[in-house]
């Protein structure tokens, strides 16, 4: 039975690994480990290597685009999703999965740069990278309830066969009870009850005491598990897709021939017009592509005034346009209202984003505490029949980093 080293990154940037041999039924191979890339390299032993990294480094959704043309739709998703980045559009690194049975498509995004230090270091220890899943999608899924593992003060929920999300323990009986938008306290209560709960290592998290907990002796062996319930490698969502999907076997490809490319490059050089000609064909290569947008802007919004200035803006902001249908202003003056009153309640908020769209205000912003955050959710739900939603709250720098909803009853 084929068998691969599966590792597991809890924070890019620290060259520490956990891993262990394990075969395409979940078994673990011998005993697990922990060290850095070299010594996780030198364990594969040639193996193929599936790493797991934590849902603190990724964000999770699920978008639903127009049937019409899939692969132009995919194009917009990363617009559609800008206001809930943490980085810039083009700093993010985008990976979908395969489309639903309600039609929606699966996403999850991760800053290029830790996507990139990934495949680095990966590459410096001649590691056979070929597959890269969050967390929250290497757990086992419960069909019927949510699944959770904590271990150590880290938590990770799948919530669906390809939603999910990592938090501190500490932070996990909020993010729970604001999981399901606009359920009731009894309805979350009893969905909590019946979380299924596996407990990792040195762990000893309460999720709810009608809550049984399974003990798992590594996050690791919990993965291999986990991963061994997709039918196909395919059905994963695996994070090298697109320009990360070959870089590292074009880098291997590559390395024996820079030497003599150097050297082809120096001969070239030295022949005259070589430059001229190479700036040449990117100046018509760059017009032709222009004309393409500028086509593409035509033919899907055929009411565009000068579309030759920026089409690349242009279709970015028609597309934003169009996300944005039935926009209530009178809602959005209520709701901004009853957000600069319940914000003035509280210690030194930063506000870092909001976005109004189809009757909902998302508000990014960073608070002194939790309880900072819950008592603007209440004060908000307090004001004019809105419901407020925390969707994620993460520690960061000693402060809370929040995403809320806000929307209203009726």
């Amino acid at each position: 039975m084929s068998q691969y080293l599966l590792t597991y990154l809890q924070r890019t940037g620290d060259d520490y690994l956990r891993w262990c041999v394990c075969d395409d039924k979940g078994n673990v191979i011998g005993s697990a480990d922990h060290g850095s890339f070299e010594q996780a390299a030198k364990a594969a032993e040639r193996r193929r290597v599936v790493m797991v990294v934590a849902g603190t480094e990724v964000l999770m959704d699920e978008v639903e685009i127009p049937a019409t043309n899939l692969a132009k739709a995919l194009k917009a998703v990363p617009y559609m999703l800008e206001e809930q980045l943490a980085q810039d559009v083009e700093a993010s690194h985008f990976a979908f999965g395969n489309k639903l049975e309600n039609g929606k498509i699966p996403v999850v995004v991760i800053a290029r740069q830790s996507l990139e230090w990934i495949q680095d270091m990966a590459a410096s220890v001649n590691m056979n990278l070929l597959e890269i899943i969050p967390e929250a999608l290497a757990i086992p899924l419960s069909t019927d309830n949510w699944t959770v593992m904590t271990n150590n003060g880290h938590a990770a929920v799948r919530l669906s066969a390809s939603r999910g999300f990592s938090c501190d323990t500490d932070m996990l009986p909020a993010l729970l009870n604001n999981t399901i938008e606009g359920a009731s306290a009894e309805q979350i209560e009893e969905e909590i009850r019946r979380v299924r709960h596996f407990s990792c290592g040195p762990d000893e998290s309460l999720i709810h005491p009608d809550v049984r907990t399974e003990f798992a002796r590594t996050e690791v062996s919990l993965f291999a598990r986990g991963l061994s319930e997709y039918k196909k490698s395919a059905g994963r969502i695996n994070l090298l897709q697109g320009d990360f999907g070959k870089t590292e076997a074009l880098g291997k490809a590559w390395k024996p021939w820079r030497v003599p490319a150097a050297l082809a490059a120096t001969l070239l050089a030295l022949w005259g017009g070589t430059s001229f000609l190479q700036y040449q064909q990117l100046g018509v290569e760059e017009r032709r592509l222009n004309d393409g947008m500028v086509s593409e802007l035509k033919r899907a919004f055929p009411s565009v005034q000068n579309p030759e200035r920026d089409p690349v803006r242009q279709m970015r902001s028609r597309l934003r346009a169009d996300t944005g249908n039935d926009i209530d202003d009178t809602s959005f003056v209520v709701m901004m209202s009853a957000v600069g009153s319940a914000l003035n309640e509280l210690k030194e908020p930063t506000v870092n984003s909001i976005n109004f769209k189809s009757g909902q205000l998302d508000i990014v912003l960073e608070a002194e505490s939790l309880q900072d955050v819950d008592k603007l959710k209440s004060s908000l739900e307090q004001e004019r029949e809105l419901v407020a939603n925390v969707q994620s709250a993460v520690k960061e720098k000693e402060r809370i980093k929040a995403r809320l909803r806000v929307e209203s009853k009726s």
